[in-house]
């Protein structure tokens, strides 16, 4: 599986070219000029398409930071994080294909059109037929732990090729560490399909994060979190609880799909590299013109991250969206649940972003300096409302039944200002 080079394309368009330097262990990507023409700002801040070396039509460097793994931070973020990965990784090593052979860019030409946002990479590695198909998510769900789990090589077998296939195709591109799925819901029929590509019409794009099966209940949780959001004013998605045999599993619907169209997102880290405060990331939402509920909103969020202790806050977890027309806005907000590990030790469970210099500690002072610095209005009473949601946790979180004993072991650890 050696694939040098691929064609970056974006609403059918071929935004540039992407290419592997084997020596230096780095991508190159130039723009097409045609694409510049069009104007259309994908990568503002990081690669401008009126910069000087995109007018001259000069290669930009890939970023040999571990998070970018060698390609431009624009182009990374199709790359999955560690669910996603993982399961590349077991694939290969079904499939007898050397990790040290792959490289980022095989890795690209694998996901092809199945990125989340609206990038895509041509040539891309054939999975099946490219049609959709009905998702048996505790049969698919049981395989993945299955390959996962499995130390030596699963057997490929006419049955679980195909499991291979669909569990490939609708869990390999997405982000972050938890066990996912890419699907498509009917709302009135119930039916889940793969949710790859178009879909069919009374069917809408959404993510399926499995719960684990584990005694921590992950998907209850961070439905729990979605509604103490909501109740303090947080824009999100619409999401529910689904169960399938003995797991229940948390659904949100897609903000990178509108019908079968594909929005063009950005997380903070391919945005601005190396931002790791609020600060930084209020000044991103300024750089890119956006109006002022954006910020206010993301005041919400940052406020909401240290009251509920929400403290994996990294620069992936805050996204900004584009439209066809190039308008930029900010994504509504997810993977909001509690971040803290309660057997670890407390400097394990510090804030990934910092606030006023600190990621720990973090007091109502600090929260209203960042407010003030960046002119946000009425600030006193959107940490009101905020505090206020959060203290409906024990209420929401015992509506599900949750164990009592956890219920109040997190309640505790939140933020009282």
């Amino acid at each position: 599986m050696e694939t040098n080079g691929v064609i970056v394309k974006l609403w059918g368009m071929s935004v540039g070219y992407l290419s592997w330097d084997k020596k230096s262990e780095v991508s190159f990507f130039e723009y097409e000029p045609k694409f510049l023409d069009r104007g259309l700002e994908i990568s503002p801040l990081t690669m401008s398409i009126n910069s000087n070396r995109s007018r001259k039509h000069l290669p930009w460097t890939g970023d040999k930071d571990k998070l970018y793994m060698g390609l431009p931070p624009m182009i990374a973020d199709s790359l999955p994080d560690k669910w996603g990965h993982s399961l590349f990784k077991a694939w290969l090593r079904d499939n007898h294909i050397s990790a040290k052979d792959v490289t980022p860019v095989d890795h690209l030409s694998f996901i092809g059109s199945r990125a989340m946002g609206a990038l895509e990479y041509e040539p891309a590695q054939k999975l099946g037929n490219g049609s959709v198909f009905s998702v048996d998510i505790e049969h698919l769900y049981e395989f993945a732990k299955l390959v996962l789990n499995e130390r030596e090589t699963t057997v490929l077998n006419a049955e679980n090729s195909i499991l291979w296939q669909d569990l490939i195709k609708i869990s390999s591109s997405p982000g972050g560490k938890r066990p996912k799925a890419i699907v498509a819901v009917n709302k009135a029929t119930g039916e889940v399909i793969s949710g790859q590509g178009n879909i069919p019409e009374g069917f809408e794009h959404y993510i399926l994060k499995y719960d684990d099966n584990s005694s921590y209940p992950f998907a209850k949780l961070e439905y729990v979190y979605y509604r103490i959001a909501l109740e303090a004013g947080i824009s999100m998605m619409p999401s529910e609880l689904r169960s399938y045999g003995n797991a229940t599993h948390f659904l949100t619907r897609r903000f990178d799909r509108v019908g079968n169209d594909r929005i063009h997102t950005q997380t903070l880290a391919a945005m601005s590299p190396g931002s790791d405060s609020y600060e930084e990331l209020f000044a991103v939402i300024r750089k890119l013109n956006l109006p002022y509920e954006d910020s206010r909103q993301q005041f919400l969020r940052m406020v909401f991250n240290v009251l509920a202790r929400n403290v994996d806050d990294h620069s992936k977890n805050f996204s900004f969206c584009m439209k066809p027309d190039g308008i930029w806005y900010l994504s509504t907000a997810y993977d909001l649940t509690y971040g803290v590990d309660l057997s670890a030790p407390a400097f394990l469970n510090r804030h990934s972003m910092t606030i006023n210099g600190k990621n720990e500690n973090i007091s109502s002072k600090d929260l209203e300096t960042v407010a003030q610095r960046n002119d946000i209005q009425d600030y006193k009473t959107l940490i009101d409302k905020v505090s206020n949601a959060v203290n409906k946790f024990k209420e929401y979180a015992a509506e599900l039944k949750m164990d009592q004993q956890l219920i109040e072991n997190i309640e505790s650890d939140f933020v009282r200002l």
